[in-house]
């Protein structure tokens, strides 16, 4: 049996599960729900009054627990400030000092106001909305992967499959790049429906317009989506090795998509923290180093990162404002290496397993 013929047959049998298309559609759907997030928060933000305390003299009355709230978008407008509530008095009122803090909070929203803009527009839009989408698409890859790669063993249909004439390394290698091609084919969906949205949400948007998409940007935006899709292979050959690994019991391929999903959710919510947990503490300085070859670490620095900065609101939870990413080339080498031992555990143990009956 040819490779084309082999590739044809998994795609038949592929299409027929409507939930893949399921799955597809919650993806595109949420890859697009990004960009309009943040463009309604860009509409919310804009318009909105900015609120801060009023500052007093440090001769004023002091009150435990005490805040005045100002609106710094009329008092910055010249609306003089008539009252404050007892014990304070007008005469009691750094205005000075509350002037450059209302000019600092009003700063700090045009920067957030910034930040969403560039969110919604071309081509920021597709760099932030891929890599969210990218970290949500991981269990489901996961789970895509031991249907295609498991479903022979719960059907019992593997023996005589391989009857057929394919030899097992080739019967693995197409089921794994069918996964890997039809991942990189949902990624352009999803990036036509960001692209869409964003074109849709900066129509509505009086004033504001795209950033520059000269070639450096579609560059750019070609690298975002190979990176995304290059996140997902590690995971892919992961869940194929626990469904050739669970092969033999019953619900065999029900445990494999649960440890292939919970080990990335164990990594989401559990090695940020213990990374917090344990900086600093000399009895563990192990962990950190530990935690460098981490695949979710690396996932996540290759997804969101900034080689040597501080983590920007997102990683492994618990882990903000603590650790710092990996480069990227760090990060890459790091995948690389999961996929090709994990890749390679996952070749040889179908090789040298015997195929047994059907495992439900």
């Amino acid at each position: 049996m040819s490779w084309l013929t082999l590739a044809k047959w998994e795609w038949f049998k592929l299409r027929g599960r409507r939930i893949i298309w399921v799955l597809l559609a919650v993806l595109t759907v949420f890859s697009a729900v990004i960009v309009v997030i943040r463009y309604a928060d860009y509409e919310f933000q804009k318009n909105r009054d900015v609120t801060d305390e009023i500052i007093f003299l440090p001769s004023a009355p002091v009150v435990d627990n005490f805040e005045v709230d100002l609106n710094c978008t009329e008092f910055l407008a010249g609306v003089p400030i008539t009252e404050v509530p007892a014990p304070y008095t007008l005469d009691d009122i750094d205005l000075p000092g509350t002037d450059r803090k209302c000019r600092q909070e009003i700063g700090a929203i045009g920067v957030r106001i910034d930040k969403l803009i560039n969110g919604f527009t071309m081509p920021g839009a597709v760099e932030q909305a891929l890599r969210w989408t990218g970290l949500l698409s991981i269990p489901l890859l996961a789970f895509v992967t031991v249907l295609v790669v498991g479903s022979e063993y719960g059907w019992g249909t593997l023996r005589s499959s391989l009857m057929k004439g394919p030899g097992r390394w080739q019967f693995l290698s197409v089921k794994l790049a069918l996964v890997a091609a039809a991942i990189a084919v949902a990624w352009l969906v999803m990036l036509l429906a960001i692209i869409i949205a964003s074109l849709v949400t900066t129509a509505l948007a009086s004033g504001i317009s795209h950033g520059d998409m000269d070639a450096s940007a579609f560059g750019v935006i070609a690298r975002d989506v190979g990176r995304v899709w290059f996140a997902g292979l590690p995971y892919i050959v992961m869940a194929a090795l626990l469904s050739i690994l669970f092969s033999r019991w019953a619900g065999g391929t029900l445990a494999a998509s649960g440890l292939s999903i919970g080990y990335f959710f164990f990594e989401l919510f559990t090695i940020g923290r213990l990374i917090k947990l344990f900086d600093g503490v000399n009895g563990m300085r192990w962990f950190s180093s530990l935690v460098e070859y981490d695949l979710g670490w690396n996932t996540a620095a290759f997804l969101f990162g900034r080689a040597g900065e501080p983590i920007p609101g997102f990683a492994l939870a618990g882990a903000i404002g603590t650790a710092k990413y990996p480069s990227d080339a760090h990060a890459f080498l790091v995948q690389l290496a999961y996929i090709l031992i994990l890749g390679g555990l996952a070749f040889w143990l179908f090789q040298r397993r015997d195929v047994t009956g059907p495992s439900g």
